[in-house]
């Protein structure tokens, strides 16, 4: 009896315990229930919607650059970007295949993108949609493709450094791309999506939460036309004096309105990461060099603002050579007394110095910060230099005697035609420019001024170097080969020595070239630059880029509708009184010299027999004339001291003419008779060495 009523009491507690374990596991339900429901309600609701919505950024347009004539320099176009679900592939070898053979991408690339683990992964982006089309209609499960723009350069590599270029997530990253980019690339606008429950996106019924803005449109003051035309210029102009590069500026002088801004060698704007720096920088604003010959009229406006009367100072320039400070000054061409035009005339280092040191160094060095030199121009593309200026109190006698002729300074090229324009447009002070508005939804939001700045330079010592600048250009002056016909020139050559990679001294032979000028020159409406950086065979300013200069500028006086000056007709190039100074030849290749003299139409004759160039007449930096010619004596050759020389053919020639062809080569005539050379000993072809004795017969040409 006991064992039962004790099985029963057991019983009775086992049930209590159940329902009592049962009411509190119902009560922590309940609790459970109230909690998720009531108490923490929105924290899982907010919680349970950010699993299955999401958001994604919407870019509906970047804007567009359009030069100044509306032509299209950049725009957006509608590409493909094709992407792939791994997990969602059933047959990986069918995709493997098409996207091998549409796309172009190693199969190897492919491979490791489809067996991956990711739910998501790129295969190209901004694909062809005609290309994207045909993947597409293929229906592979797994394979996706989704809408995006893609950047077009009408002018490709022509205009790239002014345009600049966009990245592949359409944000700028050089030129006006980048510099305006905040308006350029509008508002990012944001749509709200769903998501299934393996996190794929559901575009059906999404909702915009943020509108996205097309963004803003460029003007540029670009014409496409001379940019074009400075850009072919350039390059044959380069390519000619196998030059290491060149940068070519056409501006408006009274605005500062660039009309051209090119450089080359220039870069493919969709391959921009193949390129190196050195070539994608932007060279007019980014690279500083020593101007030389064009810096002296800056120098030359400080001494007239101290000496009223001084373009008519005599100076005496030492005859080529002159001494101050224990350095030698020396000049490209011996000259006695000069007046201060003709030291800009004839660009004369000596004469340029002494007016220099007349001045002093507190008072140059004011005229040239004055000028802009020192400090950004302030033009609207990225990446300008200051150029170097260094303060009066750093400068010591050599300084003095080196910065006013354009050394122991460093410039842009920007910074250059910025001052020359100074000089050009009344003496104001401007700032370049490449934007001329910004219009967006149809109304402009911004435009450039244009506008002139401070008072420079006085009417009166404007007018002076202006006149100076015009005797650079006529028939005697150094720039002469830079004359238009009908057209007052105003302009200046340079030609600049260059440093040492380490600074130290200048490098042999490495010269920068230049020419810059405006016209008309009275009223001036345009203004050109040309730089060319290590020409070869001849690298002055006048022979190099003055030439550069009129072709371009000419262009620029048809397509700006510039009238001209109907009381002033220079003379052609090809009047016999043109004359250029003669390259140094030797151990140049013969088809190198015969190009060039052929371009310059000069007369010249080949004598000898090999490959490269032994001896010419006349000798280099002597002046030669379109009624000359130029004698050549090839030869075999390694370096100076290693010559083969073959005895050339003189028949034909007079005895003078013989005796010079055959002293520059060493060999000694015997000439027999007068006249013209009938018959030679040795003869042409024939090895000779220096010293050797050639027999030369001679008869009049009656005789004959």
């Amino acid at each position: 009896m006991n064992n039962f009523k004790n099985s029963l009491e057991s019983i009775n507690f086992r049930i209590t315990f159940v329902f009592l374990f049962l009411i509190i596991l119902g009560f922590i339900a309940i609790f459970r229930i109230v909690n998720l429901q009531i108490i923490d309600y929105s924290f899982y609701k907010d919680k349970a919607r950010r699993m299955h919505l999401s958001t994604i950024k919407q870019q509906i347009g970047r804007g567009s650059i359009y030069d100044r004539n509306k032509k299209i320099l950049a725009e957006s176009v509608k590409t493909q970007t094709i992407y792939i679900c791994p997990r969602e592939i059933k047959d990986k070898n069918e995709v493997l295949k098409v996207l091998s053979e549409n796309l172009s991408i190693p199969k190897d690339v492919l491979i490791k993108k489809i067996t991956t683990k990711k739910y998501f992964e790129y295969i190209k982006r901004k694909v062809d949609p005609v290309i994207a089309e045909k993947i597409l209609s293929k229906k592979l499960k797994g394979v996706y493709a989704q809408s995006e723009e893609k950047r077009f350069y009408p002018m490709g590599e022509t205009c790239v450094h002014v345009v600049g270029i966009s990245g592949m997530d359409n944000t700028g990253l050089e030129g006006v791309e980048y510099k305006y980019e905040k308006y350029l690339h509008g508002k990012i606008g944001r749509i709200q999506i769903k998501r299934d429950a393996f996190g794929r996106p559901i575009m059906i019924d999404s909702v915009e939460i943020k509108k996205a803005e097309k963004g803003a449109d460029l003007y540029l003051t670009i014409d496409s036309n001379l940019q074009y035309a400075a850009y072919n210029e350039l390059k044959q102009t380069v390519e000619k004096f196998k030059a290491h590069s060149g940068t070519v500026i056409i501006m408006n002088p009274n605005t500062g309105e660039i009309y051209a801004m090119v450089n080359y060698p220039s870069y493919d704007p969709y391959h921009f990461a193949s390129y190196e720096k050195k070539i994608t920088r932007n060279k007019a604003i980014t690279d500083i060099y020593e101007p030389g010959s064009t810096f002296k009229i800056f120098t030359m406006s400080a001494f007239l603002k101290e000496f009223k009367d001084g373009e008519q100072y005599k100076v005496f320039c030492g005859n080529g050579e002159y001494e101050y400070f224990g350095r030698k000054i020396h000049d490209h061409e011996k000259h006695g007394w000069l007046t201060a035009t003709e030291i800009i005339k004839y660009s004369s280092n000596i004469g340029i110095v002494n007016l220099g040191l007349k001045v002093g160094q507190e008072r140059l060095y004011n005229e040239y910060n004055k000028f802009g030199f020192g400090k950004e121009t302030g033009i609207d593309l990225p990446g300008e230099a200051k150029g170097i200026l260094r303060h009066y109190k750093k400068w010591d006698n050599t300084s003095l005697t080196s910065i006013p002729y354009g050394q122991e300074v460093a410039v842009t090229s920007i910074q250059l035609a910025k001052a020359y324009s100074i000089i050009a447009n009344g003496g104001y002070d401007i700032i370049p420019y490449i934007v001329e508005k910004i219009v967006k939804d149809n109304k402009v939001i911004y435009s450039a001024s244009g506008k002139k700045l401070s008072k420079i330079l006085g009417e009166t010592e404007r007018l002076k170097l202006v006149n100076m600048l015009k005797s650079v250009t006529e028939k005697d002056g150094s720039g002469k080969k830079a004359a238009i016909s009908d057209y007052f020139v105003a302009g200046k050559t340079g030609t600049a020595q260059k440093h040492n990679p380490d600074g130290k001294g200048y490098a042999q032979g490495k010269y920068i070239a230049s020419f810059i000028g405006f016209l008309p020159a009275d009223k001036p409406e345009v203004l050109t630059l040309v730089t060319i950086d290590e020409p070869k065979i001849i690298y002055f300013g006048s022979e190099v880029a003055a030439p550069a200069f009129r072709n371009l500028t000419s262009l620029a006086i048809s397509v700006l509708k510039i009238t001209p000056d109907k009381t002033y007709v220079v003379q052609k190039e090809e009047n016999k009184d043109i004359t250029i100074e003669m390259p140094d030849f030797i151990l140049k290749d013969v088809k190198v010299a015969k190009k060039f003299l052929t371009d310059e139409k000069f007369n010249f004759k080949i004598l000898g027999k090999g490959q490269k160039i032994v001896a010419q007449i006349p000798q280099a930096g002597k002046k030669i004339k379109k009624e000359d010619t130029v004698y050549f004596i090839s030869g075999e050759a390694t370096s100076k001291d290693e010559i083969q020389i073959y005895m050339p053919d003189i028949t034909g020639l007079p005895i003078r003419t013989t005796i010079e062809v055959l002293g520059s080569i060493g060999i000694k005539a015997k000439c027999n008779g007068s006249g013209l050379a009938v018959s030679q000993d040795p003869k042409p072809g024939t090895v000779v060495k220096k010293g050797q004795i050639c027999i030369i017969n001679f008869v009049m040409k009656d005789e004959s």
